[in-house]
């Protein structure tokens, strides 16, 4: 196992953890990133991108759900610059959206409880990547329970919600607008919605173990929280880790799944986290006001549908460490995980950021488990 990239002397033992976590995969690989005070303390790589390709400090990954604490990051943006105001109506910048609620506050639609956590029409992968059919379905049904009410987690649809209201805000698409303000100022590696001189350094996803459809009764808490995932027919169960298909298809790279779909690096991910508790690479992303907005408890417990605990605390789009779930770098953490085994979290109290990307996806109660092992080691060195 060839592990390659910089260890700072002081995060030493991080690297044959990073090795160890990384050679117990059995395919692919992994990159593992940390920064403090704005400086970046680790950055490694290893295994493979795909089959019989090393995993360079160039490859990308897609990272699933961790691209929604970007957005939650943009949106922050729109508050701290007066262009949206939390506490208004989503309607009052989207007029269309009042075919759902006239009253949903924006800060609500960021706490996923606008009741759309699920598209109830059969939706096709066309459909999908096209990005209006899933707005027109979304604003023509039923919502699942009353908006503004209780909370679900909208997997996909978050993306194509918030993404929508920042189109409205600022004229741009979330892909316009995060590389004007996030990737381009950093400079990193990051896109939502890849161009196509890069699809040859994003690693090929791979599963251990085959994902299937539960086969829940429709209705079901069950069965919407798989739908959550799928749209109903673009993005089958069954097809997760296949070669050429679902979030392996290059096309699903170039599109703007806003939820879903960024694609960066370990670095990339630790680099933007980085920016929103100190200056890094230049840039302070958010103020202290906004951030103290952002990082409020607003959502804990259960969804409406339901599911055994513990549950990560939310706050303006954002996942905040929460007593019961794992240790973050401290209890001052907060950030966005990822399908399979992705993480970038920020850290107010140490100032510091961590980003890990994988190709080796891992569902159930160990999907987390190697990051998880990273923060902690990270963790205590800085409280050594």
């Amino acid at each position: 196992m060839v592990i390659s990239g910089f260890v700072d002397p002081r995060f030493a033992s991080v690297e044959p953890l990073f090795a160890e976590i990384v050679a117990a995969q059995p395919a692919g690989g992994s990159g593992f990133s940390a920064f403090v005070e704005g400086a970046c303390v680790v950055d490694l790589v290893g295994g493979e991108s795909r089959s019989g390709v090393a995993w360079s400090p160039d490859t990308l990954s897609l990272i699933f759900s961790c691209t929604k604490g970007f957005m939650s990051v943009l949106m922050g943006i729109l508050v701290d610059r007066g262009l949206c105001d939390p506490e208004s109506p989503v309607a009052a910048y989207w007029p269309e959206f009042a075919r759902v609620s006239e009253t949903l506050t924006v800060r609500r639609l960021l706490e996923h409880r606008a009741g759309l956590s699920a598209v109830r029409a059969d939706l096709s992968l066309e459909d999908v990547l096209a990005g209006v059919p899933v707005l027109e379905a979304l604003l023509d049904q039923k919502p699942l329970w009353e908006p503004g009410t209780g909370y679900a987690y909208h997997a996909l649809t978050f993306g194509h919600l918030v993404g929508e209201l920042i189109r409205r805000i600022t004229g741009k698409t979330t892909g316009e607008l995060f590389a004007a303000e996030l990737a381009g100022p950093l400079g990193v590696d990051a896109w939502i919605g890849l161009p196509g001189s890069e699809t040859s350094r994003v690693a090929e996803f791979s599963v251990p173990t085959p994902f299937t459809p539960s086969g829940a009764p429709e209705g079901t808490p069950e069965y919407w929280s798989e739908r959550s995932l799928t749209f109903g027919n673009a993005f089958p169960l069954d097809s997760v880790g296949k070669p050429g298909v679902g979030f392996n298809d290059p096309a699903v790279h170039r599109a703007e799944l806003p939820g879903a779909n960024g694609i960066t690096t370990a670095r990339g991910i630790a680099t933007i986290w980085s920016s929103v508790v100190t200056e890094t690479n230049g840039q302070r992303t958010l103020t202290d006001e906004t951030l103290a907005m952002m990082t409020e408890r607003r959502v804990s417990g259960p969804s409406v549908w339901g599911e055994a605990g513990p549950w990560w605390d939310r706050g303006f789009g954002l996942m905040l460490a929460t007593p019961g779930k794992p240790a973050l770098l401290s209890t001052d953490s907060f950030g966005h995980d990822g399908f399979g085994g992705q993480a970038g979290w920020a850290d107010l109290q140490h100032k510091a950021s961590i980003g890990f990307v994988t190709n080796n996806l891992v569902a159930g109660t160990h999907e987390h488990d190697r990051w998880i092992a990273l923060v902690a080691e990270v963790r205590s060195v800085l409280e050594s």
